[in-house]
This record gives C-alpha cells, structure tokens and sequence, in this order.
C-alpha cells in the first residue's frame, strides 16, 4: 500500500475561545463532488475537546473553503460519559441527514479515564447542528470493554445490514513511565448501525511487545476488499497507524509491514505521530486525513493513497 504525503492543512492557534489547539481524530465526509468536510476535536485552554470542521476542495485538500467557528457537538452534561471531552469517530450519510460516532471522554478516581462511544445526528437540511441520539453512549461499558470501548465506524453492506468496528479493552500497561490503557479492534453487525450486543468479535489484537492499543479504527471498501485503518500506540512513543484487510469481513489481515511512502517526519509537526487515520474516495482519488504530534496539536495533515 503505496502513500504519497501532500502536506498539513492547518493547525489552528486560537482560533476560537472554545478551540485553542489541536485537530484530533479527523473523520471526512464528501457533501458534495468538489467539498470535502473534515470534523475534528477541538481543545479549549483547559485541554477540553469540542467537535467543529474544516471544509476543503475536494481536487486540493490543502486548499480551506471555510472553518466552524461554533461547535458542532458540544461536550455532555454534567456527569455524563461525554462531560469532559468528544471527539469524532466516523461519520456517514444514513437515513437523510450525517450520523457522527464519537468518543466521549470521562476523568477516572481509580484509573485516569473511561472513553465509551456516542451517537450524535444532523439532519440534511441542517448539517451544522448535531442533536445527539442519546445522552448515553450506544457503545456502553461491557465485560469485553470496561474503560475503553468507543471509538466506531460503521460500513453499509446492504439495506438493513451495517458493519461496525470498534475498540475495546479494560487494562493498563505502564509505558514511559504512566499508565496507558490497552485495547485491540473489534467488529459487530447490526440491522441499523446503532444496536449493539454486549461482545463484538475481535479482529486486530495489539502486540504487547512494541503497542499498548489500536484505537479508533475506520472501515472501507476499496476495490471490493474491506481495509480497517487504525491507530497504533506505540511503546517507542512513535505513534503510527495500522491496516488490515479482508475479503469477507471475518478473516482479516495485518499489513502494518507494507505501508510505503509515508513516514514521520525529522523534526516537525508529525515527527512523532501520524495519527487517527481516516480514508475518504473522492472523484480526485482517495485521501487519508490524519492528526500530528500530541494527538493533533501539530495540525491536520493529509495524504493520498496511490496504490492499494
């Protein structure tokens, strides 16, 4: 899998009084042939992240048309999973109007945080405002996920069939000297793309001995196979990202080793992460969006695939 970098984007310097920094986990959507609209996580000055976008050309992705200066999605109430943070999952056309995964963000007493998933929707007459679907996550603790399990895209295979992957785990490792939780890839099928069971299947499993966790994985269809994007926390504090790959959405594929033509950079904006991937097929090729150092506050960098 052949990547050609086009460059960063943008990287916001307060921007707003609700965006300070960061555009974290960057998740596409094409709303129309020549606009591409990238929703992003926001951090305020206390590290706090709201969900706002970045609209750009379609044949020049590095080329802005406008930037949101109020929040799509706002954080939860208080007490809610999502009081102390969102940031995008996956969005996708479904039923008239754009369906938003997101990751909520919760502090811990015990541990340092719980991230469980939500479900937030604009109707198509109104893309700018997001109402979530409920003040609960969709993808809620489990046996299977007891601090992490958010973080989902869900693919369309037919009507009244979707495929959802997702993370989930309930551990730590101590990597650089903090703790740091532990997760794989996992995937469920559901009638709606919001009805989840309590265990999914796992695809992807982190390897211990260099990664902690792959997180906020994308499914896509690409020339009849099925590709996972994900993240890779790595134990050398080089964040990557990872690809799998299946032709029937069960057997699935690591490919980690053939990724070409993009690496991190020597001492830049992406020098230490290239991040939350997140693939989009547009009428001018196929892009993959993606955050930089600390987890976007380097800025939202882009990059084309070439050849799968």
């Amino acid at each position: 899998m052949k990547f050609q970098k086009l460059g960063r984007i943008f990287k916001p310097e307060n921007q707003e009084d609700w965006w300070k920094s960061h555009t974290m986990a960057p998740t596409s959507i094409l709303l129309d042939p020549e606009t591409i609209r990238i929703y992003v996580g926001c951090w305020d000055e206390d590290g706090i992240s709201r969900i706002g976008h970045i609209d750009v050309e379609a044949s020049n992705p590095l080329e802005i048309k406008s930037i949101s200066t109020s929040p799509d999605l706002d954080i939860g109430k208080d007490g809610c999973f999502d009081e102390n943070g969102v940031f995008p999952g996956h969005v996708n056309f479904q039923n008239d109007g754009i369906f938003l995964h997101y990751t909520g963000f919760q502090l811990g007493h015990k541990i340092r945080h719980y991230n469980f998933g939500g479900l937030a929707i604009a109707e198509k007459d109104n893309l700018n405002e997001f109402v979530r679907y409920s003040q609960a996550p969709i993808l809620d603790r489990t046996d299977e996920g007891l601090f992490v399990r958010a973080g989902s895209s869900t693919l369309e295979l037919s009507s009244n069939s979707f495929a959802t992957v997702y993370s989930a785990g309930s551990g730590w490792d101590d990597v650089g000297g903090k703790l740091r939780p532990v997760y794989d890839v996992l995937i469920q099928f559901t009638n709606d793309g919001v009805s989840f069971q309590k265990e999914g299947t796992k695809i992807v499993s982190a390897d211990l001995s260099v990664e902690h966790g792959l997180g906020r994985p994308q499914i896509i269809l690409l020339e009849n196979v099925y590709y996972v994007f994900y993240t890779r926390r790595m134990k050398n504090m080089q964040y990557f990202f990872g690809v799998a790959s299946s032709t029937d959405l069960k057997n699935w594929s690591r490919l980690d080793d053939q990724i070409e033509g993009i690496e991190h950079s020597e001492n830049d904006w992406d020098s230490k992460m290239i991040y939350f991937p997140n693939v989009l097929v547009t009428p001018y090729g196929t892009y993959m969006f993606y955050s930089g150092n600390n987890f976007g506050e380097g800025g939202l960098g882009v990059v084309k695939i070439i050849d799968l």
